[in-house]
């Protein structure tokens, strides 16, 4: 059984009072002005409210459950912080791992940045600025000359190194996704945090942060990403298999002095739980579960999600977890189990079928279809799956290798 970490509480900023308020107005109207800018600011903020349930039992399918966090920048390209710093960040939180994606660089990985930073796995990737938009590469070692080659060419080129990659925030007002006839990518940001935050209007946001406590600000920001949501639904019907992760897109930015979207509370905003086969943490653990949809994502500002399981079991034994293919044979079912109670929306084929609240959740299947869970608590998102593929029997294929 999984124990549920809690993070730390985000550090106060203490200054005097004359001089706290006029480095607020100055970063307030600082951040108004930024044009790419990010509205969200570092205060002290209330005790967690994270919570600890145990999970209710299901069958045991030999995986553990890491977590970490993807798409991130450091000083190599736009963000603030040092591969030393985030990786406190990550330890403090008791994350697995990191993906870091610095814009069209892999100098990180020539520095010797990847591996581990204390009890955190850390790894090198890239967000490539092709011209459908932008490319999160992962696994991949040599540097791709990005203006000689077309989107669908640097998809090429990534699969060709024997790495993987994502569509980034595919409607991001300044940076949308606009090549849908590309094929080959390996899945897509089904949830991207300075996405869903962006959309909402920058001045109010600046103001909020002034004035209330962190955690409610950041909480009132959630939403259920529809378009990502359905776009991901769209592409799993036309091309078959399409993972999907949940990226943080964490750059921050220091302003006087106080910190707009602190690496800690975007850590915590969306995370990505990776199921690997019980041994140690690795790099290929890691890309092979990506790769094979092993993995659900998770809004972890209130309640962590560790403990979270969606498997394909005809009450016996596990026939598949999220991302495989399973036939649909006498006495399939889909079993969920959650660290917490939640709202439960069982989804086929991009629709909802049926819902529930509950810790535990049983679903006889009679037809086939793609089902993925989505889970709501405290009338916001919480998990997102991805899918288990119901195919005919004669349908069912063999998992990807790495």
């Amino acid at each position: 059984m999984s124990h549920v970490r809690r993070p730390p509480k985000a550090l106060s900023l203490q200054r005097p009072h004359h001089q706290c308020g006029r480095a607020r107005l100055i970063a307030c109207l600082a951040l108004v002005s930024w044009l790419s800018g990010c509205s969200l600011i570092s205060l002290p903020h209330s005790r967690s409210a994270t919570t600890s349930h145990v999970p209710a039992s299901a069958l045991d399918d030999g995986y553990q459950d890491f977590v970490g966090v993807i798409h991130i920048h450091t000083q190599y390209s736009d963000g603030a912080g040092t591969y030393e710093e985030i990786a406190r960040i990550a330890n403090a939180q008791r994350l697995d791992y990191l993906i870091v994606t610095d814009h069209n660089t892999l100098k990180p990985l020539r520095d010797g940045k990847q591996g581990w930073h204390g009890t955190t796995l850390v790894l090198v990737g890239t967000e490539i600025s092709t011209r459908g938009g932008h490319y999160v590469a992962m696994h991949v070692t040599q540097d791709i000359d990005r203006s000689k080659m077309t989107t669908q060419q640097i998809i090429d080129e990534v699969n060709r190194q024997g790495g993987l990659g994502f569509i980034a925030h595919p409607y991001f007002k300044k940076r949308p996704w606009t090549d849908w006839t590309v094929s080959g990518f390996t899945g897509i940001e089904a949830y991207n945090t300075v996405h869903d935050a962006l959309d909402e209007n920058r001045l109010r946001l600046v103001l909020w942060t002034l004035t209330v406590p962190q955690e409610p600000f950041y909480f009132s920001l959630i939403d259920r990403p529809n378009d990502p949501l359905r776009t991901w639904d769209e592409m799993i019907a036309r091309h078959g298999r399409i993972v999907g992760i949940g990226s943080s897109d964490a750059h921050e930015v220091r302003v006087f002095g106080l910190k707009f979207a602190p690496y800690e509370m975007l850590f915590r905003l969306i995370r990505t739980h990776v199921l690997i086969p019980r041994g140690p943490l690795t790099d290929e653990g890691i890309y092979h579960a990506l790769r094979n949809g092993h993995a659900y994502l998770a809004i972890e500002l209130i309640t962590e999600a560790k403990g979270f399981s969606f498997q394909a079991d005809d009450g016996h034994t596990v026939l598949g977890i999220m991302g495989d293919e399973v036939a649909l044979v006498p006495n399939l079912r889909l079993n969920v189990t959650l660290p917490a109670i939640a709202q439960l929306t069982l989804m086929k084929d991009g629709q909802p079928i049926s819902t529930m609240t509950a810790q535990s959740w049983q679903v006889p299947v009679t037809n086939p279809g793609v089902y993925r869970i989505e889970a709501v608590r405290h009338g916001k998102p919480w998990i997102y799956s991805n899918p288990i593929y119901v195919r005919p029997a004669i349908q069912v294929i063999e998992s990807p290798t790495p």
